[in-house]
């Protein structure tokens, strides 16, 4: 492995700081098992594929994508899997994410597992609500929400996790505000 830098003298409280360093280093020497390699190598494949078809199918189509930051969909997993586990003591069963534009697309799929032919829907155009009842509501898929109960895993076999619900909250775009 080649050098890392990290800047944390920023971070005004020492108490943190020393804190970040400390659990940095030990981060860097953790070993990674077979399985979250594996696991994150997949969530990376099927963050790229997902990408390149809406790429290709739509490539006129605003989405911001999260190319050359397709590791937040692994962070993101990492996190929930590691807070998830029931031999951690936070025993976590739920987790609200709201996040920027770029990128969202990829975790709303991958992650949070929302259907593509739904999205794929409003790409084109579609609206879940009828203009009838609520003109301009729920009209652009950089803006959905979503909640998904599921097991997130980080590909280690000895862990145990339980299901915990991700829910990514609306992201109203500064022009409607």
């Amino acid at each position: 492995m080649g050098s890392v830098g990290v800047e944390f003298d920023h971070i005004r409280n020492e108490e943190e700081r020393l804190w970040l360093y400390e659990n940095y280093e030990d981060c860097l020497h953790t070993p990674i098992s077979s399985g979250e390699k594996v696991k994150a190598l997949q969530l990376l494949l099927r963050t790229e594929s997902m990408e390149q078809f809406m790429q290709k199918k739509l490539p006129t189509h605003k989405r911001y994508s999260c190319e050359g930051s397709e590791a937040i969909t692994v962070a993101i997993n990492t996190l929930i899997a590691e807070a998830s586990d029931s031999k951690n003591e936070l025993d976590l069963d739920s987790t609200v994410l709201g996040m920027p534009h770029r990128g969202r697309l990829a975790t709303l799929i991958v992650l949070n597992d929302y259907p593509f032919r739904n999205l794929l829907y409003k790409a084109a155009g579609a609206n879940d609500i009828p203009e009838e009842i609520v003109d301009r509501m729920d009209d652009m898929p950089t803006h959905i929400a979503v909640s998904n109960s599921k097991v997130f895993r980080s590909g280690d076999k000895n862990t145990s996790h339980k299901k915990t619900t991700l829910t990514m909250v609306h992201n109203p775009s500064h022009l409607e505000s």
